[in-house]
Parts: structure tokens; C-alpha cells; sequence
């Protein structure tokens, strides 16, 4: 049996290639240096009234965000910096490495404003939630220096991969 990470879409509208999202979690697994837990992710594309409601319920702040992260077996409190070479995060079917909660209608909106694609917004929030499962957060202006720094670091090995940018992706029309 081929265990694979869960990719769960409830936006209305929004269409997405599951193929797609996990070849990025693979290579992310693959080749990023930070220690990852093991176990199978949930990604989940959400609409708004969806992503504050988890917001309000989870972390008291019922405000619009892009991504929300929840850790899943094994917690990793600061990230770990892997050897060279060294196998990075197994995806084993007796663990759960969390959940990654993305915001469809915040990527447009995002994509508007920063002047990018919402292709790249929603890139951007999976590597993100990604790079907190490894313990990088977001917090301090020191964690974010490394989180923008891992964050470039990981969307330039997609890129160089040619799996950035997301190319199967359709949107609901706003």
C-alpha cells in the first residue's frame, strides 16, 4: 500500500491537482535541511468563513489569515538543521505530521495587493506551514528573518525543480 499525504479542497470553485500538491510536499521533504516530522500531512484549501471559524476556535482571534498550522505527533519546538544527505521526513502511516489550513480567498485577495499571482500566494502559505511543522516560527523578528530566509531558500529549490510554479490550480471568480 502506497501511503500518501492527505489533500482535502472544500472551496467552492477552487480546483486543484492533488498530484501537484504532493510532489511539492515530497520535495520539500526531500530536500529541505530541517528535520520534518514523520507521518502523513492534511492540507486544507478553505474559504474564508471557514479559515476564521478554525481561527476563532482554535486561536481565539476570529480575524481572516492565510495559513494556520497544527502540529501533529511529533512537535518540533525549534528547527533542526540536517546533516548533508541525510533522509529527510518519512511519511509513515502510523504517524500524523500535522495540518496545514490554507486560505483560498485570502491568496486572491494577497495576489492583488503584493502584485503576485494567487498561485504563488498559495505556494507560499504550503511552504510556510511546512517550515513551522519543522519548528521555525514566526514570532520574534529573528524567526522571521529565518522563516522569509527558509522560505526563499525552499520556493528557489521548487523553482529549480520546475514544480514552481503551481501550474494546475483554478480559482472560484470573485
Amino acid at each position: 500500500m502506497i501511503v500518501q499525504d492527505e489533500i482535502i479542497n472544500s472551496c467552492k470553485g477552487f480546483k486543484i491537482l492533488k498530484p501537484e500538491i504532493r510532489s511539492v510536499l515530497k520535495t520539500l521533504r526531500r530536500e529541505l535541511p530541517w528535520a520534518f516530522p514523520r507521518g502523513i500531512l492534511s492540507i486544507a484549501f478553505v474559504d474564508d468563513d471557514r479559515c476564521c471559524e478554525l481561527h476563532e476556535k482554535f486561536l481565539n482571534d476570529p480575524s481572516k489569515t492565510d495559513v494556520i498550522t497544527f502540529p501533529g505527533d511529533e512537535v518540533f519546538d525549534v528547527p533542526v538543521r540536517l546533516p548533508s544527505g541525510r533522509a529527510r521526513g518519512r511519511i509513515e502511516e502510523d504517524f500524523f505530521a500535522g495540518e496545514i489550513v490554507i486560505c483560498v480567498d485570502q491568496a486572491q485577495r494577497a495576489a492583488l495587493q503584493y502584485g503576485t499571482t494567487p498561485e504563488d500566494e498559495i505556494l507560499l502559505y504550503l511552504v510556510h506551514g511546512f517550515l513551522h511543522l519543522a519548528g521555525i516560527d514566526d514570532l520574534e523578528e529573528a524567526d522571521r528573518k529565518l522563516m522569509r530566509s527558509c522560505e526563499k531558500e525552499a520556493i528557489e529549490i521548487l523553482r529549480s525543480r520546475n514544480i514552481a510554479p503551481l501550474k494546475t490550480l483554478r480559482f472560484p471568480k470573485k
